[in-house]
Order: C-alpha cells, then sequence, then structure tokens
C-alpha cells in the first residue's frame, strides 16, 4: 500500500470508546417511556449505523421489527437531550490515537473523521478530546451514511482532493471504502469485542489491534 496523501477515520469504535455515554443516554431516554433498560454491551452491538439505526434498535429491543413512527421521532428527541449533557463524560480516545493523528499530520498527510453520528456531536467530542484532525463530516440530512461512500468523498473533497485510505472497525467502514475505490485498514481494539473485522478484509486489508503497531506499520514503510 502506497502512502496516501489523506487518511480518514472513523470515529465511535475506531478513535474513541463513546458507548458508555451512549448508553447513558440510550438508558435516560428508555427510563423517561417507561422501558427496561438496555446493557452497556448490548448497546455496543447497536452503534455503528448512525442515530436512527441505534434508536429503533433501543426501541425494539434490537430486534428485526418496525416501530411506531411518533414513537421514534420522541425517542430520539429525548436521546439527543441526555446526549448533549454526557456526551463528553466518559468518552476516551482509544490508547496511541492522538499521536498517530499527530505524527500524520506532521507529515503533511490529511486527516479527517467521517462518522455517522450526528455531526453536531462529533465536533463536540473531536474537540474535548483534543483530537489532531483537519475536517469532521459527520450524519447530514441530505447525504446517505456508510456504508455509501458519500461521506468519504466529501472528507476528501474538503482535504483538497487526492488519494485516501479509509480507517475504521466495522463492515460499514469496510464497504464504504470499497465502494469508493480506497484503501481499507482495520482496527480492533479493546472494548471493541464483537465486530471481528479481521473476519471480514482481504489479506490486502490490515488489520491491528492498536495504534502502536499501525504507527510502527506506518513508520516501516506500510
Amino acid at each position: 500500500m502506497r502512502n496516501p496523501q489523506h487518511v480518514l477515520f472513523d470515529l465511535d469504535g475506531t478513535l474513541i470508546d463513546s458507548v458508555p455515554d451512549i448508553a447513558q443516554a440510550v438508558n435516560g431516554m428508555l427510563s423517561e417511556f417507561a422501558r427496561p433498560v438496555e446493557t452497556e454491551e448490548r448497546i455496543r452491538s447497536w452503534v455503528g449505523r448512525g442515530l436512527n439505526v441505534l434508536i429503533h434498535r433501543s426501541l425494539t429491543g434490537g430486534k428485526d421489527q418496525s416501530d411506531d413512527e411518533a414513537l421514534h421521532a420522541k425517542a430520539v428527541a429525548s436521546f439527543r437531550k441526555h446526549y448533549e449533557h454526557c456526551c463528553t463524560q466518559r468518552t476516551r480516545a482509544f490508547e496511541g490515537a492522538v499521536e498517530l493523528l499527530a505524527w500524520l499530520r506532521h507529515r503533511g498527510i490529511g486527516v479527517a473523521v467521517v462518522t455517522n453520528k450526528p455531526t453536531s456531536f462529533a465536533i463536540r467530542i473531536v474537540q474535548a478530546l483534543e483530537l489532531p484532525v483537519d475536517v469532521v463530516v459527520g450524519a447530514d440530512p441530505h447525504r446517505p451514511l456508510k456504508p455509501d461512500p458519500a461521506a468519504l468523498h466529501e472528507a476528501v473533497k474538503q482535504l483538497g482532493g487526492g488519494t485516501a485510505w479509509m480507517v475504521g472497525d466495522t463492515i460499514f467502514d469496510l464497504e464504504a471504502a470499497r465502494a469508493a475505490s480506497m484503501p481499507f485498514v482495520g482496527v480492533q481494539l479493546e472494548g471493541d469485542t464483537g465486530r471481528k473485522i479481521e473476519t471480514l478484509t482481504s489479506p490486502e486489508e490490515p488489520v491491528f489491534e492498536s495504534y502502536g503497531a499501525m504507527l510502527k506499520w506506518l513508520q516501516n514503510g506500510a
């Protein structure tokens, strides 16, 4: 893999472990509607496909069934209210993530976050954790979510164009990268149990269990 001009990173489960705060907001919302609360690990398995999917799974207990549209809209508003208060309380960057981002930028490589999380929350978390990135592209009502490649193309455009890699921890990141014809690098980090991205990648798509290992790989010329 030739070093790119830019590297795009997913956010939740890739650069940060945000599930403790997401779970607090989900359970705050469920309590408002007199629904049983869920475990943090179960909620972890619902994260990654955007807010509407998270709320749908929360209301249906993860089952593949429809929920009431009016209730869904109220639940989204409730979640946003709770998450606004807690989104940076226990969320943390994975070990080595900040150092890797800084290393890339020091070498003139553009760095972007490309996430299915609402943009306002993504920017707030990136700023609170002082993640050294150039661009944040979050969920936009006029743009499809990953695995559609539109957000990846938008990030590259904002970075000035050129070649890019996509780094992520889910099949949605992998499929988006492939759809955008971008090389993919997987991460399977502490707290990201159950995803097993390494079972989905090809031999040409490396997967790392730490950012320290990924940094050494890059320093050795990828």
